[in-house]
């Protein structure tokens, strides 16, 4: 899981102090900052009328994360002041798809071992903690659905299922780049916008990990 650095955590009954100025300033200086999530890119894709895959490669950039080199996105940046790549003016050209990084802000969420969420407040951007108080439960109502929560919920289970065995495909040498052509369309592009997202979610999940597991008896029988 990626952590947002300066932030605290908060309970549902707090209240903190927010207002959104409509300033854009969140959306700039924001390269590598703009996660983008699975089922973020299909709302996104559905939203411009294009693939998944199209939406990856002209929207987002691919990261590998620290000593595991597992494939994440997040938005491409532009201009001097790296600004969102849907930032036009001072206004989110997807605002109604736009992704849940973005959506939850200035809050970000995440479930623990025992399915239950933990939320916290971003701290980061200085000029955002005045004006009226808002309660935490209140915005969690309004920004986080019941589909973000089953999304976020079985990326979790997902997650915890596949990195054992990555961490130890990624670790033999000469995998790397075998790992990503596995990983990328299963993960990332293997969606139709004509299906509900979540069920595909939920296969193409399996179908990883069945796939990776295979790639790993495979392996080692090489070296018996």
């Amino acid at each position: 899981m990626c952590e947002i650095k300066n932030s605290k955590k908060v309970e549902l009954t707090d209240r903190v102090r927010f207002r959104c100025k409509r300033c854009a300033e969140c959306c700039k200086n924001v390269e590598g900052a703009v996660a983008i999530e699975v089922k973020d890119a299909y709302y996104i894709s559905k939203f411009l009328n294009i693939p998944v895959s199209e939406f990856y490669d002209k929207y987002t950039r691919m990261f590998l994360l620290e000593n595991i080199d597992f494939p994440i996105f997040a938005l491409k940046t532009t201009g001097k002041d790296n600004s969102c790549i849907f930032l036009k003016g001072k206004r989110c050209s997807i605002q109604s798809v736009k992704p849940r990084t973005c959506k939850m802000y200035p809050f970000w969420v995440f479930p623990n071992d025992n399915d239950n969420f933990e939320y916290n407040f971003c701290t980061e951007r200085r000029h955002h903690p005045n004006g009226s108080l808002v309660r935490v439960k209140d915005w969690m109502r309004d920004y986080l659905s019941e589909e973000d929560k089953e999304y976020l919920i079985e990326e979790r289970k997902s997650i915890a299922g596949i990195a054992p065995i990555f961490n130890i495909l990624n670790s033999i040498p000469g995998n790397n780049e075998t790992l990503l052509r596995k990983v990328l369309p299963i993960r990332y592009f293997m969606y139709e916008h004509d299906e509900p997202f979540y069920q595909q979610f939920c296969r193409n999940n399996k179908i990883l990990k069945k796939e990776l597991e295979h790639m790993l008896e495979v392996q080692m029988k090489g070296r018996m």
